[in-house]
């Protein structure tokens, strides 16, 4: 991402040996806000998991104080809930097997680890291999040219080269099992290289997909919708395996190594010239589990058809026993992510004191953790009409854990929602800083991207690395991310109310802009998934 401008009023402050601390300008309420993060925290919440007691507390809490702020409800039939229906499918080891032409029976776990799709439970097929580099179609690079997917499963790369424009990366991965599956592909697996083995060893890989638990939501005619498409199998295959796969061919797994480590990673692709066998069995489970949604009323009727969004998610990943006596089993997620629900519940309360121009909806998402679910669903089911959702603002998982000097705001530079950040932080004496880490695509990993996809301009707040924000950051990605050390005791309380204060001006500002929030003439978030565009100058 390219930010094009920086808050000068952070270098002022310095220069007069200031704080940037000591520019709030707006009055959380600490005491509710600290409150309510210490309540989705704590050990009877049991980790927030989507599906369970725990969560459905959480959610019925969330309820609960949104009715007491005044926000009126915005689910279903009336009420604050909006039930997402949702499928678990879970595989074993005993019910997925691969064997390939001249290579046998292969071991599971220790060479391949494979699972089902959502929508067939069971069975078994024969296919052709394929290999087709990273499955990139995009302008000068088409990596499906030339060979036949039909009835294929295919073996690919993860991830894609270095030199490519950022935001067509993301859509490419975004549809490519879709592609596939349109071109006819059952199955795909992953080639283990060296490069991917740098950040995933096969130990690693391998025991996370045996021990995986997938889920998706369900459309309203209870058809599981899915990345996935009418793929039939996923998987990963071992380094070992991955090189004895290619052996013997004009281009071997030496030469995809050599190639993956160049820019441009050019790699062609071709029949591999094996045949697979595969049998597929998953464990399928229908639950439900609710988005919770507020409604702030606006106070012009001429912008009663343009809602703002505003986001979090509340679930995170539950209790996971293990065999030790004593062990802390309890996944709290304080910082992932009762921080960004405790933060916009303060956000609605001030907003509910001074309504602003555009209504509100206040949406506490389940099953972010399980793949974003409760946002995709709500942005292509809205308990409002689709062509009222009119900007998106999202957050998740601040490290409101240091004394921060600096702001990312994700996404915001593709639409007119970046002058109202700006505005918001030079408020606070803040920078905006560009994206520290682009190669991680935040951008696409947490729930503002179902809005985007659904045509909505949106935005994700997040701390820079100013300030030591980089070794903060990576203490909590290293130590406690997903770990039952993420509790309340992290928490940075001055850092929250100040980081609070600056997504209630974002929030008032999107709501009170003069134009309709849009994509920037060109930009190519609206080119590839539409809504509102400004016109070129």
């Amino acid at each position: 991402m390219t930010y094009r401008m920086f808050v000068a009023a952070v270098g002022l402050l310095l220069s007069l040996g200031l704080s940037v601390t000591a520019a709030a300008q707006v009055a959380v309420d600490e005491a509710k806000l600290e409150r309510d993060l210490t309540i989705l925290a704590a050990d009877d919440m049991e980790g927030r998991e989507a599906g369970t007691p725990g969560y459905d507390r959480a959610a019925g809490y969330v309820a609960g104080r949104m009715a007491a702020l005044g926000l009126e409800p915005g689910g279903t039939d009336g009420t604050y809930f909006q039930q997402v229906p949702l499928r678990e499918y879970a595989h074993t080891a005993e019910g997925n097997t691969l064997a390939i032409n001249g290579l046998g029976e292969l071991e599971y776990g220790e060479d391949f680890v494979l699972s089902g799709g959502p929508r067939v439970q069971s069975g078994t097929f024969s296919a052709p291999l394929v290999f087709i580099g990273y499955g990139l179609q995009m302008d000068g690079r088409d990596d499906l040219a030339g060979v036949d997917l039909e009835g294929a499963i295919v073996v690919r790369l993860t991830g894609a080269p270095e030199n490519l424009d950022q935001a067509e990366v993301n859509r490419q991965r975004s549809t490519l099992e879709q592609r596939l599956s349109d071109r006819g592909a059952l199955g795909v697996l992953l080639l283990h290289t060296p490069k991917l083995d740098e950040d995933f060893p096969w130990s690693r890989l391998s025991r996370i997909g045996a021990s995986s638990r997938s889920m998706t939501w369900l459309s309203p005619d209870g058809e599981a919708e899915s990345d996935e498409a009418d793929l039939l199998v996923t998987g990963y295959i071992s380094p070992h395996l991955s090189r004895t796969l290619l052996d013997g061919l004009d281009f071997d797994y030496t030469d995809v190594a050599i190639a993956e480590a160049t820019d441009e990673a050019l790699l062609p692709s071709f029949a591999i010239k094996r045949r697979a066998r595969v049998s597929f069995s998953s464990e399928f489970a229908d639950i439900v589990s609710p988005n919770v949604i507020g409604l702030i009323p606006g106070t012009d009727p001429d912008l009663a058809d343009q809602y703002v969004v505003l986001t979090a998610h509340l679930d995170h990943v539950g209790v996971r026993p293990t065999e030790t006596p004593g062990d802390d089993e309890i996944y709290n997620g304080a910082l992932d992510n009762a921080v960004g629900v405790a933060s916009m519940l303060e956000v609605a309360r001030l907003l509910a004191d001074n309504p602003p121009a555009r209504p509100v909806l206040v949406v506490a998402l389940t099953a972010e953790e399980k793949g974003l679910l409760g946002s995709a669903f709500h942005a292509a089911h809205p308990t409002v009409p689709a062509s009222h959702l009119a900007a998106n603002v999202n957050l998740d998982m601040p490290v409101i854990t240091y004394d921060f000097s600096d702001v990312v705001a994700f996404g915001a530079e593709h639409s007119n929602l970046y002058p109202q950040v700006l505005a918001a932080t030079e408020e606070y004496g803040l920078e905006v800083s560009p994206d520290p880490q682009p190669e991680q695509n935040f951008f696409t990993r947490s729930d503002q991207y179902s809005y985007v996809r659904a045509g909505i301009p949106a935005v994700y707040l997040d701390l820079g690395f100013g300030n030591g924000g980089e070794e903060a950051q990576g203490i909590v990605f290293a130590e406690h991310y997903h770990e039952p050390s993420d509790e309340v005791d992290l928490i940075d309380w001055q850092a929250l109310y100040r980081f609070t204060g600056v997504n209630y001006l974002i929030a008032r500002n999107v709501a009170n802009m003069a134009e309709r929030p849009a994509w920037n003439a060109g930009d190519f978030y609206g080119l590839t998934y539409g809504g509102p565009m400004q016109d070129a100058e």
